[in-house]
């Protein structure tokens, strides 16, 4: 079982709120690794909308995005890519 971990930050303007929080557990859900997001001290799995919303991500956050599983590169890349398009 491969393991990755990279950070990115939140560009969003509304940083990361119910929509988006939404649309990003549905995306961790379809890739079938475990995710796992964390910022500051806290953390949360991305398949939960509601413990992506408690992280608090706004605008400038730094947000660490850990993948474990088959296929954990393809997993953080599109995690990355999706949390970086938001606008």
């Amino acid at each position: 079982m491969n393991e990755i971990s990279v950070n990115v930050e939140i560009t969003a303007s509304d940083g990361i709120h119910a929509r988006p929080a939404s649309e990003l557990a549905k995306l961790a859900k379809s890739l079938g690794c475990e995710v796992v997001l964390r910022f500051n001290s806290k953390e949360a799995k991305a398949s939960s909308i509601i413990g992506i919303l408690a992280l608090g991500l706004k605008r400038g956050s730094i947000l660490e995005v850990f993948v474990r599983g088959d296929n954990c590169e393809h997993t953080v890349n599109e995690i990355v890519n999706f949390i970086k398009g938001l606008r």
